[in-house]
């Protein structure tokens, strides 16, 4: 009988799995990727050198030379914190992002999405990798990686040197249990003043509480700018509200307050999605892993088509994001938006619902021929000045944005540009002699007034118009309509001479039987005995 040892046949799989598997084990703390390799590499040769000794001919393995797409994945899956970072209602691996923790660095305490980050690390386990055998190393992380969510803690911020509680308004470490894909690049300082800079070129003296008080004669105005400053690093924060920085002249500070809010977040924290590139296929992708939207200037003659996604992105609502080449995703951005404007925007969506969204913040100062340019350009990016901002704003206690009147006044103003109906009712209603006026007379008094004021527009219909001008008697003072379909009888309520009959020249209005030039008599048709229409409260 022969007593030779039987072998029984090994495929390199299973030994690259053994081996990875016991090196994890003995190496509690992995070495850098170039020493895993080796040791990683040699022990995979010993054993397979030993398997060839006593296997058959036919079963011998050739001696590898690299190491596996799944071997690399092990190993980095177990020196670095590597994750699939799923966003609202969506925990399935195949469509949420690979993010590496970091732990130094520029970037360091959060996670990080880039794939070259991934990508330098695989190579240096291989350096004769293909592009190809990247993406099967990443596909197979993708499997094992745990699922986590981006930390949504309204109090915790995460600052450039660690996680500032603002409940308790200290800072604590970084840790790969809190994920943060962004954070600002400005560290907390809980000694930071308010330092005076002078300049001994021109003699002046600078710091930025007194600058900020210089944005604005309104002290309320001032107050929300802080605490806009504030809403931008704290992302978590549901504040419901997007700023809109509005001036229709240069030189008025929007532009240098808005390079304060980027120096706070630092590069790559903050994204610039105008308000017309809302609506387009591709271009929310930048949103993912960004803490705030903040857009210095957007065209003259933006119009906001579809404003949903708009609407979404403000109140935190789930949007979906086509990525090219990539599976959309579901997300929800938690960050805070501000756009500045040059002139007023025009926009389909007219409801409540979106103009509740925006807080319009005029800005009615000119710095021109007294601007001074080292203002953006050196003193909002030195270090002490951007410490001082981050300690103010994390020292303020709260939650909501403040509505200055000016800024309740600029809204008001923006929705009557944006309603040609709610302008004509502000602008002609208080005109009206009448105390019934008629749908039908309303209606050819409106068609004429459009024709001269917004001659390149197209007027609503009739029907449109009697329901968006009785949406807009709601909160009137002086006009009503109980029920649109009712008749009102038009004795003692229409006796006075309509004056705006003769001023837009509404030719079915004039008095049928008097035809000559006295006003007042041609300005008082014929009437029926009742009409549907509004009533003089």
């Amino acid at each position: 009988m022969d007593n030779k040892t039987v072998t029984i046949p090994r495929n390199m799989n299973e030994i690259m799995r053994e081996v990875i598997g016991d090196y994890i084990k003995t190496n509690p703390v992995l070495p850098e990727e170039e020493e895993m390799e080796a040791e990683c590499l040699m022990n995979l040769r010993n054993e397979i050198a030993m398997y060839n000794c006593y296997t058959s001919k036919d079963n011998k393995l050739r001696i590898p030379v690299v190491l596996s797409d799944w071997g690399i994945a092990q190993l980095l899956l177990k020196k670095y914190h590597i994750v699939n970072v799923c966003f609202d209602g969506l925990a399935e691996s195949a469509y949420s992002p690979l993010a590496i923790y970091i732990e130094d660095g520029e970037k360091a305490g959060t996670y990080s999405m880039d794939e070259n980050d991934l990508k330098k690390i695989i190579v240096r386990l291989n350096n004769s990798i293909t592009q190809r055998g990247i993406n099967e190393v990443l596909n197979k992380i993708k499997l094992d990686a745990s699922n986590v969510y981006p930390c949504t803690e309204p109090n915790l911020i995460a600052v450039n040197n660690g996680i500032f509680d603002f409940d308790t308004k200290t800072l604590l470490p970084f840790t790969p249990d809190k994920v943060f894909l962004t954070k600002s690049k400005v560290n907390y300082n809980p000694n930071a003043k308010n330092i005076t800079i002078h300049n001994p070129d021109d003699g002046t003296d600078w710091d930025v509480e007194s600058w900020m008080n210089d944005l604005s004669d309104d002290k309320e105005v001032v107050e929300v700018l802080w605490q806009i400053l504030g809403a931008i690093i704290r992302q978590n924060v549901p504040w419901n509200k997007s700023a809109w920085f509005y001036s229709e002249s240069g030189n008025n500070g929007k532009g240098t307050l808005c390079e304060l809010m980027r120096q706070l977040c630092g590069e790559g924290s903050y994204k610039s999605i105008k308000l017309e590139d809302m609506g387009k296929e591709f271009l929310l992708e930048p949103l993912v892993g960004a803490s705030a939207i903040i857009v210095d200037e957007n065209d003259v003659g933006t119009y906001i088509d579809k404003a949903a996604n708009l609407k979404a992105i403000v109140t935190g609502d789930v949007i979906q994001i086509n990525r090219k080449f990539k599976q959309p995703i579901s997300f929800r951005f938690r960050g805070f938006m501000v756009q500045c404007l040059n002139e007023m925007p025009r926009v389909k969506d007219k409801s409540d619902s979106f103009f509740r969204r925006q807080l319009f913040i005029p800005f009615t100062k000119c710095f021109t021929g007294v601007e001074r340019k080292y203002i953006k350009q050196d003193y909002l990016k030195r270090t002490e000045v951007l410490e001082y901002v981050l300690y103010k704003v994390l020292n303020m206690n709260y939650y909501e944005l403040s509505t200055p009147d000016v800024c309740k006044d600029a809204l008001e103003e923006y929705k009557e540009f944006n309603d040609p109906i709610l302008q004509f009712v502000n602008e002609i209603l208080p005109q009206l002699q009448w105390d019934l006026v008629p749908f039908t007379f309303l209606y050819s008094l409106y068609r004429a007034w459009f024709d001269r004021y917004i001659p390149s527009g197209s007027p609503q219909s009739r029907n449109t118009f009697i329901k968006d001008l009785l949406i807009a008697l709601k909160d009137n003072d002086m006009w009503e309509c109980s029920d649109k379909n009712a008749k009102v009888a038009s004795a003692n309520r229409m006796d006075k001479p309509e004056w705006l009959i003769d001023e837009y020249k509404l030719e079915d209005w004039y008095s049928q039987t008097y035809k000559g030039a006295d006003r007042a008599k041609k300005c008082c048709p014929s009437l029926k005995a009742s009409y549907r229409g509004i009533v003089r409260k």
